[in-house]
């Protein structure tokens, strides 16, 4: 179909029952909650929760992606968007599950120390963006987070669907590579480079205040889009090393498709994955 378009050469395609119970997870049966905000590895809470982190240059549609991941409106105060590059500063934190257990949550211990709970729940990381500096500048503490942080299951690095893999990216995901951090890379901005043709695809739209849709207009092809991620895997899997997971995802955090953001089934499903 127009929607699949996601590559998968080392990992099973999911089945559209899987995808739909990946999107209950997300918008039905579970509730977002703010947990940390830290610059420091060190400040960072002791956890039960396993987690997962997203990644990616300055101004790559990260923020409004997990909006649109955790299922929360853009204007959010949990992950706020912004035009100017590298607003997130900090490395954020948030919980989701199942909120029949309680969710996921902050709580003390005998010993005086807060420790992240929650069963069956899932951690998200927002780690700041990096620009044109060398990974080193980008950030010692950042790094020092995913080499050593033990509930780290997978790391999600975001590539704009249009621009591609930039010096930058590369250099994080050799580091990612020579450290053996689980990492997937995913297309974002979709939008940019495809948009399927359908009478029921729509762009998010916000006027005087008020949220709703409008129509687009169809853009690229797949076989465009599949000469894109043929590019990006040769890039992500050299001969002889251990690269990215060995399936590509693209989504857009602006396309609807009956009322759902294009792709972010499928990166929901990658994300529960990584977890188990």
């Amino acid at each position: 179909t127009l929607l699949n378009f996601n590559q998968y050469w080392e990992t099973l395609r999911p089945s559209r029952e899987l995808l739909a119970q990946s999107n209950q997870f997300f918008t039905k049966n579970c509730k977002p909650q703010i947990l940390t905000s830290v610059t420091k590895f060190r400040d960072f809470l002791s956890t039960e929760v396993p987690e997962v982190a997203f990644v990616g240059r300055s101004n790559v549609g990260k923020s409004s992606l997990l909006n649109a991941l955790l299922n929360l409106d853009l204007e959010s105060a949990l992950a706020r968007t912004s035009r100017a590059p590298g607003c997130t500063r900090t490395m954020n934190s948030y919980g989701i599950g199942p909120m029949h257990f309680g969710g996921v949550k902050k709580k003390r211990g005998s010993d005086g120390f807060k420790t992240i709970i929650g069963r069956e729940g899932v951690t998200i990381v927002d780690l700041p963006g990096y620009g044109e500096g060398s990974v080193a500048e980008w950030g010692y503490e950042i790094m020092k987070y995913l080499s050593k942080r033990k509930e780290l299951r997978r790391v999600f690095v975001l590539v704009d669907s249009l621009h591609g893999l930039k010096g930058t990216d590369l250099a994080l995901l050799a580091s990612l590579r020579q450290n053996g951090i689980p990492h997937q890379v995913i297309l974002s901005k979709l939008d940019k480079v495809y948009i399927p043709n359908g009478t029921r695809i729509t762009r998010k739209t916000t006027r005087n205040g008020i949220k709703g849709s409008s129509n687009v207009t169809p853009r690229g092809t797949k076989k465009d889009l599949g000469k894109i991620m043929a590019n990006v895997k040769t890039q992500i899997k050299p001969k002889g090393e251990a690269g990215a997971l060995g399936e590509l995802l693209a989504c857009s955090s602006e396309i609807l498709v009956n009322g759902q953001h294009l792709g972010m089934d499928s990166v929901r499903y990658a994300v529960l994955q990584a977890v188990g």
